[in-house]
C-alpha cells in the first residue's frame, strides 16, 4: 500500500448522524473526534469555547437554491415569463443577512454560481473575476448590502411585467401579487442551517404576497426526489470534484446525472430561447451543451475559459439556478487526533489520523 509505514493506525469508526444536536453532544463528550456538522445558533458560542478545535476553512463550493424548470406549478406561463420570475425570486434573496444571521461562519454572499478560488489560465486572476454577462467580475447581480432595496425594486419590476403580460396575476402598487400567483413549493433536507434558511426566503417572499410551503426530506429521499425532478423548488449545493470550472458547469447538461433542474428534459427540451455564440432560437441541447462538449474537446486554454463563461451567462440567464454563498468548511476536530485533515474540495482524510495518547 502508497505509505504504509506512515499509517499507524488499524481501525476507523464512521457514525451515521444527521442530528446537528446530537453530533454536537457525541463530540462534547468525547464519543466523536471530528464532526462536520453543528447547530448553527451554536457557531459563536463554539469559536470561543473550542478555539484550538472549531475550525472554519475555505472551500471550493456554492450552496445555492434549484428550480424545477418544467415545474407543473408555473404550467401556465412560457418559458421566457418563468425565468423572470425565478430572477425575481433570486433578487429578492437578502443574501448578506444569510451570511451573517444564518450562516455566521465567514461565507461570501455569490453573484454568480462558479465559486471564488478558482483561476483563470494564468493561474492568478480569480474566474468569478471576469465573470456576469459583460465579463467585469460584477456578477450576475449585485450582492452589496447598499444595493439590497434596489434588487428588490427590479425583482417587482419584473413580476409585475409578468402580469401585464400574461394577466394570470397581479401586483399591486405595494409591489404585492395577487393570491392568484402560484404557491411555491420549497424542498429541503434535515438541518438546522438549511431549514432557518427556508424560513428566511419564506418570510421574505411572504412580504410580496408570495405564499411558500416548506417540506423537509431525509437525506436519501431528498437526493432521489431531486434527482428525478419531483420537486418545485430546492436548496442545492455543490462542491467541485477538481480544481477547473468545468466541474460546476457539466452538471447542467441535459444527460448529466446532477441536472436537478431537468434542463433540456420534458417540456423544456423544446424551448428554443437561448444563444450560442451569439446566434438566438437555440435550445438547450443546440446552445449548453454544444459549448460544454467544446469545452471538453478544446486543448486551448483560453478558449476553454471563455468558452466556461458564455455557459455560465446561459445557466444564470434561466434564473433557474440562484446562488447564495460561496462556501466554508465548519468542523470540530478533537486536539487528542493527530494526522486528520481537510481540503479545499471539502474532503477530509484520516489516512495518517491517530489518537494522541
Amino acid at each position: 500500500y502508497h505509505d504504509a509505514e506512515s499509517v499507524v493506525t488499524n481501525k476507523l469508526v464512521f457514525a451515521f448522524n444527521d442530528d446537528d444536536t446530537s453530533t454536537l453532544a457525541n463530540f462534547q463528550n468525547g464519543s466523536y473526534l471530528f464532526i462536520d456538522q453543528v447547530p448553527n445558533d451554536e457557531i459563536k458560542s463554539l469559536q470561543e469555547q473550542y478555539p484550538d478545535e472549531f475550525f472554519i476553512e475555505g472551500q471550493l463550493g456554492t450552496y445555492y437554491v434549484s428550480f424545477n424548470v418544467n415545474d407543473e406549478n408555473f404550467k401556465a406561463f412560457g418559458e421566457a415569463d418563468k425565468a423572470k420570475i425565478r430572477k425575481a425570486l433570486g433578487l429578492m434573496i437578502d443574501r448578506t443577512y444569510i451570511v451573517e444571521e444564518i450562516g455566521q461562519a465567514g461565507q461570501v454572499p455569490a453573484a454568480g454560481f462558479v465559486p471564488m478560488g478558482l483561476t483563470e489560465p494564468d493561474g492568478k486572476t480569480e474566474y468569478i473575476a471576469k465573470n456576469g454577462p459583460k465579463g467585469d467580475g460584477a456578477g450576475y447581480y449585485s450582492v452589496d448590502p447598499d444595493d439590497y432595496e434596489k434588487n428588490c425594486e427590479e425583482a417587482v419590476a419584473l413580476l409585475r411585467e409578468v402580469a401585464e403580460s400574461t394577466g394570470l396575476y397581479t401586483v399591486d402598487e405595494n409591489g404585492v401579487v395577487s393570491k392568484e400567483f402560484p404557491t411555491i413549493a420549497y424542498l429541503t433536507n434535515e438541518g438546522t442551517g438549511h431549514e432557518a434558511i427556508a424560513i428566511n426566503l419564506q418570510a421574505t417572499f411572504a412580504q410580496y404576497g408570495i405564499n411558500m410551503t416548506i417540506e423537509k426530506q431525509e437525506w436519501a429521499t431528498f437526493l432521489n426526489t431531486r434527482k428525478n425532478g419531483d420537486y418545485s423548488v430546492a436548496r442545492n449545493g455543490w462542491l467541485g470534484d477538481y480544481n477547473d470550472p468545468i466541474s460546476f458547469l457539466d452538471m447542467w447538461i441535459t444527460t448529466s446525472g446532477n441536472n436537478d433542474s431537468q434542463f433540456g428534459k420534458g417540456e423544456h427540451a423544446t424551448y428554443a430561447g437561448y444563444t450560442y455564440k451569439g446566434e438566438g432560437g437555440k435550445t438547450w441541447a443546440e446552445s449548453y451543451d454544444k459549448i460544454i462538449s467544446e469545452v471538453k474537446a478544446s486543448k486551448d486554454p483560453e478558449e476553454r475559459f471563455a468558452l466556461m463563461h458564455e455557459a455560465e451567462n446561459i445557466l444564470m440567464e434561466t434564473g433557474a439556478i440562484c446562488p447564495i454563498y460561496y462556501y466554508t468548511d465548519i468542523f470540530m476536530k478533537s486536539t487528542d487526533l493527530q494526522g486528520a485533515f481537510a481540503s479545499p474540495l471539502g474532503y477530509k482524510y484520516f489516512m495518517y489520523s491517530y489518537v494522541e495518547e
